[in-house]
């Protein structure tokens, strides 16, 4: 017991050095100084705080006035409290190569995202050196996509949800406007601005009272095992690839996202991007080129603001400029992405192994290097596979499913007659609930197997045709196993899974 006390003393006071270390110079000084330039936005007009939601829609509604040729915004829906959200559209909107959707503050507490919004904003549109990326792109900006929980500074919407865990079960109002926006605009190009916290308690135990992380940005994209590989080779070879001359020039440290995680009472670290139920993912499996940027910032305040807004910046201007140059590419890789692979991965494995971080001691002030533990999501094994269906058939009953999956973006039709069908079916052989809540709820584990039978489905019963551009969605929310299915986040009941189906035979519906 005494041993107990004493392990928590030492993280209680390596902590409380952590949390001094935010408001300390020394390694802001050292290793993340403001550059010396001029951000005409309003949260720089001030000397402290950051825009707000009124600032914000002055500043839009300037540049639109004096420039309406160049810039226009529409509201996509409200948020909780009933603010409006804006999306902004810049560029070439009828004669454009390659569409490209930024979005900004979807975590509330991460205010260089939206300020980084802003500042491209207002290059895009009054910078001369800019001109070609209007002529050539077509732009779709939501540069404060959370506004309830940015106006309190705090990652949640007001119902106290993370709108980047809701990408599809959709229980939050913002999460749904969202991504009906940008599905509408149907960007080839989709990124998602974030700042990721530096110091966590879990890095007490390094160094000698604890470490914090050295990178201005990392990289999030996705290792899911159903995006397609055309997808992770553009994002890998061509996006990050060409980004890093630019984070180089400007002395910026770069690294793939890595985030610490407790399991049977040892810290771990995960690498890269699984789960649709976040941005980087959804998108991805949208067949659309998705990263999600994290810059260092959460809980510094203003603490290096400049320095991380023109990180954020710099990001989305390096992003655009690789649309240009490099539009063939991309229509390539998206339409390499539409030959479906037969089989889908149900259930996967990440590879683990031992990995060495630099990371900075908060007492020396100087960088160490780290010896984790690393699960990478961007190299999994797959685990469970099935052959990959050609529709999914849905009870009319499930109307809540269709919904969503509509929302998603997928066409759903429905059958016009009576007809019998061989399908198969699943039959559930384990079920558990998860021991913590998530988002509210405790997620349901479940195993299931196949089996074929026939059946005559009703006039309206929905069908959802496998050959479109988001049908690997359809995979991740209807197969039971999967990790953000609707069975696992209760958008259906284990005993209404028999009310979904797959039919693999090549007869059209």
């Amino acid at each position: 017991m005494k041993y107990k006390y004493i392990i928590f003393f030492i993280s209680l006071f390596g902590l409380i050095l952590t949390s001094k270390s935010q408001d300390s110079k020394k390694i802001t000084n050292k290793f993340f100084p403001d550059f010396d330039i001029t951000i005409p936005t309003p949260a720089f007009k001030k000397n402290k705080g950051f825009t707000k939601y009124d600032e914000m829609m002055l500043f839009l509604d300037d540049l639109v006035n004096k420039y309406p040729k160049l810039i226009s915004y529409e509201f996509i829906g409200t948020s909780q409290k009933g603010k409006e959200i804006p999306i902004v559209y810049i560029g070439n909107q009828t004669d454009y190569k390659t569409k490209v959707a930024f979005m900004g503050g979807l975590h509330g507490n991460e205010p260089a995202s939206t300020e980084g919004m802003l500042f491209l904003i207002h290059n895009l549109i009054k910078e001369d050196s800019l001109k070609h990326l209007k002529e050539k792109l077509s732009i779709a900006i939501i540069p404060m996509a959370n506004i309830d929980g940015y106006e309190k500074q705090d990652r949640y919407a007001a119902n106290g949800q993370d709108l980047n865990r809701d990408q599809t079960k959709f229980t939050n109002q913002e999460s749904i406007y969202i991504k009906k926006a940008i599905n509408k605009f149907s960007p080839d190009v989709m990124v998602d601005f974030h700042e990721y916290k530096p110091y966590k308690v879990d890095f007490v135990k390094y160094g000698e009272y604890g470490v914090t992380q050295m990178f201005d940005v990392m990289f999030l994209y996705s290792g899911n095992l159903n995006v397609s590989s055309s997808i992770k080779e553009v994002t890998e070879n061509l996006f990050l690839k060409k980004v890093e001359p630019f984070l180089d020039k400007h002395e910026l440290k770069y690294h793939n996202y890595v985030s610490s995680k407790h399991k049977n009472n040892a810290i771990y670290f995960n690498l890269g991007s699984v789960s649709p139920r976040s941005s980087a993912t959804s998108y991805a499996l949208s067949n659309t080129i998705s990263l999600l940027m994290e810059v260092r910032g959460v809980g510094l305040n203003r603490d290096s603001f400049n320095r991380r807004v023109f990180t954020t910046y710099l990001l989305s201007y390096s992003f655009l400029n690789t649309s240009v140059n490099h539009a063939h590419e991309i229509q390539l890789a998206l339409e390499k992405a539409n030959n479906f692979n037969d089989e889908i991965i149900i259930k996967y494995k990440k590879e683990k192994s031992g990995y060495t971080l630099n990371m900075i001691d908060i007492y020396e002030n100087k960088l160490i290097p780290v010896d984790v533990t690393l699960y990478n999501g961007l190299k999994c094994k797959p685990v469970l596979t099935r052959r990959r269906p050609n529709y999914y058939v849905i009870e009319n009953e499930l109307n809540e499913v269709a919904s969503k999956l509509s929302v998603l973006g997928l066409d759903i039709d429905t059958l016009k007659f009576d007809e019998l069908l061989e399908v198969e079916s699943y039959k559930i052989t384990s079920l558990k609930k998860s021991p913590v809540l998530f988002q509210g709820f405790y997620e349901n584990i479940i195993n299931t197997e196949l089996y074929t039978t026939k059946k005559v489905f009703k006039k309206g019963t929905f069908i959802v045709p496998m050959n479109q551009k988001r049908s690997n969605l359809a995979i991740e929310t209807l197969e039971p196993e999967m990790l953000s299915g609707f069975l696992r986040f209760n958008v259906i009941k284990p005993d209404d899974v028999n009310k979904i189906h797959r039919y693999v035979l090549n007869k059209e519906l």
